[in-house]
């Protein structure tokens, strides 16, 4: 087990784009519907059911998740080859419209075992660059000791330093340049990382 997870930082989240990010999952194998019972299920935020499944429609979903609230949406994606494989997705705003896609790595491997996350992360790495003009930052962390951190803050440029450093960073040049030395970022598309585990040979090119 572990508390880790990828974060996907975005514009542009509009029902449109929301349709493309599962349909684009779903051709992978990442669905929200469990792949034997087809059940879509959120993840209870109110204090009284705190945790507990809800069940939805595709539909509702959607919606949901495009009509993000102060509370932010929480649901479960499905792996179409392993149906007890589960990733639960947090999609909330970190403000000047820039919303957060929260993957968690739980249950996919401790520190030997690493081919379960890389399972995870590879498609999302994909999802960032299909995210086109619109990506913002993305954070792999795959034992969560970056959870206390205001990452947020740090990857849509604002002044919280870096003094936990996850595996993977992908920041805007200007933002990554502030907070590491040149001989410790490589380019990743139009942006410049610091990658300490290797994860960008996930996705090749």
């Amino acid at each position: 087990m572990t508390d880790g997870f990828v974060r996907l930082y975005r514009r542009d989240w509009t029902p449109e784009q929301v349709r493309r990010r599962v349909g684009r999952l779903a051709a992978t194998g990442m669905v929200p519907g469990h792949p034997r019972t087809g059940r879509i299920t959120a993840i209870s935020g109110e204090w009284e059911t705190m945790g507990e499944q809800v069940e939805m429609d595709r539909e509702g979903l959607l919606a949901a998740m495009a009509g993000l609230g102060e509370k932010g949406f929480t649901f479960q994606y499905w792996m179409t080859d392993d149906e007890d494989a589960d990733v639960v997705c947090t999609l909330r705003q970190a403000g000047d419209g820039v919303v957060v896609e929260d993957y968690g790595l739980d249950g996919f491997g401790g520190p030997v075992h690493r081919k379960g996350q890389d399972t995870v992360i590879r498609r999302l790495l994909a999802e960032f660059r299909a995210t086109g003009p619109a990506a913002v930052g993305l954070v792999v962390d795959r034992w969560g000791p970056s959870q206390e951190t205001d990452l947020d803050d740090i990857v849509t440029g604002g002044p919280t330093p870096v003094t936990i450093t996850p595996e993977l960073m992908v920041l805007r040049p200007e933002i990554a340049r502030r907070h590491f030395e040149p001989g410790e970022l490589v380019p990743f598309g139009d942006f410049l990382a610091r990658d300490a585990d290797g994860i960008l040979a996930l996705v090749p090119g």
